[in-house]
């Protein structure tokens, strides 16, 4: 007897995708307290920048927003965000957050469509390839990011406070 498979939602591929986000967005508040790199990127957006990534079609939602001290995770506004990241489909948010692709391979193959001003995704680009250097370890982080950096002792201690700290408080 053989079963068939049906098109659904996967509860694994849905749970993995959300604790990613959590992940990111704790990764991106941490790191946005302490990393001059990020800090540097971020002073061209202005205050109460939002952004939202999102899965389609009625996925899960992440939502940050420049304030003065760096970014914040925040609940789903009403307003609509500054800068849209919109992930065609559970796959291909699965796949990113878990380094099976990267954001620039995605894009390249219009799994990942962008609304808002073209310049500022470039600045998010280069905030998440920061966020992903702390997040994952350098044997992932050749999956993707283009080029993974070196770190000094300092970086890797922002590491140990991205995994403790930043994860568990987003500080």
């Amino acid at each position: 007897m053989t079963k068939e498979l049906k098109a659904g939602k996967s509860t694994l591929k849905t749970t993995v995708v959300k604790a990613g986000f959590f992940a990111l967005a704790r990764g991106c508040e941490s790191a946005s307290h302490f990393d001059k790199g990020l800090q540097e990127e971020l002073k061209s957006w202005p205050e109460s920048y939002t952004i939202m990534l999102k899965v389609a079609p009625n996925g899960h939602e992440l939502w940050l927003q420049k304030q003065k001290d760096g970014l914040k995770w925040i609940s789903k506004q009403e307003k609509d965000a500054d800068l849209i990241v919109l992930f065609k489909n559970l796959e291909t948010a699965y796949q990113i957050i878990t380094t099976q692709s990267n954001v620039h391979t995605a894009f390249a193959q219009n799994r990942i469509m962008v609304y808002g001003d073209v310049a500022q995704s470039m600045v998010l680009i280069r905030v998440l390839n920061i966020v992903q250097a702390y997040l994952f370890p350098p044997f992932l982080s050749k999956n993707v990011l283009k080029r993974v950096p070196k770190f000094s002792i300092k970086e890797h201690l922002g590491r140990a406070r991205v995994y403790t700290v930043g994860l568990a408080l987003g500080k």
